[in-house]
């Protein structure tokens, strides 16, 4: 199973890469929209996302949306990741989406992500 990881900080990418690599997940670290929408196009073993909230060229929100339009079935399998304290949190909320509020729990990461692989997210 692979993961797209966006994120910003090389810090927590690497963090994340490392604990999901650890538990036999491929994960590609992006750092903004753009990027990923790269690597989307590129790539079709993509089978889940972890969307920071915040990012330098736009936000994980409209890149969820875009999702929806471009890459429907991943859009099933998007978890955000909030430093907290952006009206963004609550448009999240309201779709049902998993949050994890940084700093997260990586025991908590890997079970959002191994939901997915158990409810067919791998390809």
């Amino acid at each position: 199973m692979t993961i797209l990881h966006v994120e910003d900080h090389e810090s927590t990418r690497e963090v994340v890469r490392l604990a999901l690599r650890a538990q036999g997940i491929a994960v590609v670290s992006v750092g903004g929209v753009a990027a990923a929408k790269q690597v989307l196009a590129d790539r079709a073993d993509v089978a889940g996302a972890l969307l920071d909230l915040r990012l330098p060229d736009g936000s994980g929100f409209e890149l969820y949306e875009w999702l929806i339009s471009h890459r429907p079935a991943l859009a099933a399998r998007v978890a955000f990741l909030s430093g907290g304290g952006t009206e963004l949190a609550s448009r999240v909320a309201a779709i049902g989406r998993p949050v994890l509020e940084k700093p997260f729990d990586l025991a908590t990461l890997v079970r959002v992500v191994g939901d997915w692989e158990r409810a067919g997210g791998a390809r």
